[in-house]
């Protein structure tokens, strides 16, 4: 544990807050939940609220009249090109994001993502088969950063040619690094790059259309809508560029996460496969819940508010921690604890605040993972993951090329022994 005495002004928008185990990070969390709210200061920029209690992060979240996405989402404010790059619908308010959000949900309804459920485990057990039968292997390159970028590929129809390009600029602008910390991630150059290819994409998507979900976003919904039931070639463009950056690192993030607690925590894999069905989508949730694989989102007052005993000016930056939020004990009872038996995981908000912004996208990366837990334990049992080393990110609660090996490759076949609980 961290000294009780540690200074808890020091600013998560620095490398110095996240330069540290990731118990000591959320060590830290609880000092700033019992203390005074913290105006933080940043590398560039007028500083910040930090808000990480759970209940003023679902306050703020579903106060969207008075927290605006419009100015920015994370905690760096992006130049005004470059939020239309990388920002799409999390960087609009209403009504323009009521109208962009309307256009692109029906790709990412369950019904939706059902009709690939066959595709995405067809790519995982493939992918599952490259795995040595012995040995070290790079669990993040071998399966956590393919399966999601297949999926996505998949659900849109992306050329298969093409993916190599995409996951190398995706890499490119998420920073996913243990060597170059970042707060606000985007604004790399190859964010320009992926844009382009999207635009390019969707121009000829419009030009000849095809039975998938980019053609569908670019025609109208009825004969009657006009250019209000479809997505311009610009707006297709950022929302792919928001699909392939966040939508597939963060799905990325949760199976590597997985994969690192639930063989750090045999019991409670042991207990998992004995009625995988009834207990896997809590165990989703628990895993969301204590990693939070997207920390943070930021808001900017537009009018004075109150969040708790906080008075917030107009103008002032807002960042939600939900990492901070999901290990809010008044919450979650010894939320330190990963338990994915845990009665209330499903109220994480790593997903959103069930807010106008919750992620639309929550179904594939459930999806993703249910098909990975479900395979995985029983072709390679004796998977062991190594302590991680962090991506040194703000932005990102992400694992850095774990270390990962199988002492011996066979089937299930009897040789997991079912625990008694979970722990």
């Amino acid at each position: 544990m961290l000294s009780r005495t540690l200074d808890v002004s020091l600013s998560p928008a620095y490398q110095a807050f996240w330069d540290a185990p990731f118990e000591f990070q959320l060590e830290r969390f609880r000092q700033l939940r019992q203390s005074p709210p913290q105006f933080h200061e940043e590398p560039a920029g007028p500083a910040f609220w930090s808000i990480v209690r759970y209940d003023d992060v679902v306050d703020v979240s579903r106060r969207p009249e008075i927290f605006s996405s419009a100015g920015g989402f994370t905690i760096a404010d992006f130049p005004p090109e470059a939020l239309a790059f990388a920002g799409s619908m999390i960087a609009m308010d209403d009504p323009r994001h009521r109208r962009f959000r309307g256009i692109v949900q029906g790709a990412f309804t369950h019904r939706s993502v059902r009709q690939i459920s066959g595709t995405v485990e067809h790519h995982d057990r493939t992918l599952v088969e490259t795995i040595p039968s012995h040995g070290e292997f790079d669990f993040v390159e071998a399966i956590a950063g393919k399966l999601p970028l297949l999926a996505i590929c998949e659900l849109l129809g992306i050329p298969p040619e093409d993916r190599d390009l995409v996951q190398r600029l995706t890499d490119q602008v998420v920073g996913n690094s243990n060597e170059l910390f970042t707060n606000s991630p985007g604004l790399s150059p190859s964010v320009v790059e992926i844009y382009s290819y999207a635009a390019l994409l969707g121009t000829a998507r419009r030009s000849s259309p095809t039975d998938d979900v980019i053609s569908r976003l670019l025609r109208p919904q009825s004969e009657d809508a006009g250019e209000g039931g479809k997505l311009t070639v610009e707006e297709f463009a950022s929302f792919l560029v928001l699909l392939i950056t966040a939508g597939y690192d963060t799905t990325r993030q949760t199976i590597a996460w997985a994969i690192y607690l639930l063989t750090a925590h045999p019991g409670q894999l042991r207990w998992l496969v004995e009625d995988f069905d009834g207990r896997i989508d809590g165990a989703i949730d628990e895993i969301v819940r204590w990693t939070s694989p997207v920390p943070y989102m930021r808001r900017t007052a537009i009018a004075d508010a109150s969040v708790g005993d906080l008075s917030i000016a107009a103008g002032n930056k807002v960042v939600m921690w939900y990492l901070s939020a999901n290990h809010d004990e008044t919450v979650f009872s010894d939320p330190a604890s990963f338990d994915i038996a845990r009665q209330n995981s499903s109220r994480q908000l790593g997903f959103g605040a069930r807010d106008p912004h919750h992620c639309l996208g929550a179904n594939l990366p459930k999806l993703e993972v249910r098909t990975l837990l479900k395979e995985l334990p029983y072709q390679y049992p004796s998977l062991k993951t190594g302590t991680p080393d962090l991506v040194l990110s703000a932005f990102i609660s992400g694992i850095h090329r774990p270390p990962s090996t199988i002492d011996e490759a066979h089937l299930l076949s009897g040789s997991m022994d079912v625990a008694p609980g979970p722990r």
